[in-house]
């Protein structure tokens, strides 16, 4: 059965059509996935023509590369709310806020890295804003290396191997292979450590009061 429309009469206002179709879009994907997406409907659900819509986003696709690029926005905002005082704790932290945005965004999650709906070089605002929230990834680590925490392996390979271990993580939890967060709050946790410990410089945990 085909999901029941979104009333917009009360909610939506002509004033800024793209950002009411963003809007709608991001409402439905959060609720049933991007498959349900679709122009014609969203213009229709809006009342205004398809092709007023089409002015704004060329393709379905267009517009589902915003969604991803408000998502990858939001996961940068909440990893650099992390506390950076603490090399261990924060590369912890960062794990367990990747996860926790999977875990709250199912759907917007799934499409960000859905390289087979959203290649990778296709849409240039999607791979900055994908880059962008990376990077605090990266930085973090970097941080973490400057004050002899993790061992002084070639930062990439580093960030590669933390970014792949919570990304499994987060898929697996959505995906219901694991338990999420609220049923064993110390699983992503333990995970994440499970690497960082086996990272350590001299496997020695160096003091966590060095914040440079």
């Amino acid at each position: 059965m085909s999901p029941a429309p979104i009333s917009l009469k009360t909610t939506y206002h002509h004033g800024d059509l793209p950002q009411q179709a963003h809007q709608l879009a991001l409402d439905i994907l959060r609720e049933h996935g991007d498959t349900a997406i679709s122009l014609r409907a969203l213009a229709k659900q809006i009342g205004v023509s398809a092709p007023a819509l089409y002015r704004h986003f060329i393709d379905r696709e267009s517009l589902l590369a915003e969604l991803a690029v408000t998502g990858f926005e939001g996961l940068r905002e909440r990893l650099l709310a992390v506390d950076q005082s603490r090399p261990r704790q924060a590369l912890i932290d960062i794990g367990l806020v990747y996860v926790s945005f999977a875990q709250d965004e199912p759907n917007l999650y799934r499409l960000m890295f859905g390289g087979r709906v959203l290649p990778r070089g296709v849409h240039p605002r999607l791979d900055t804003a994908g880059n962008s929230a990376f990077q605090v990834l990266e930085d973090t680590i970097a941080r973490a290396q400057q004050v002899g925490y993790v061992k002084a392996i070639p930062l990439s390979l580093m960030t590669a191997a933390a970014w792949s271990l919570v990304h499994g993580l987060a898929q697996l939890t959505i995906d219901g292979h694991l338990p999420n967060a609220e049923v064993e709050p110390e699983l992503a946790e333990g995970v994440v450590a499970l690497l960082l410990d086996g990272s350590l410089a001299n496997n020695e945990h160096p003091n966590e009061d060095t914040t440079s």
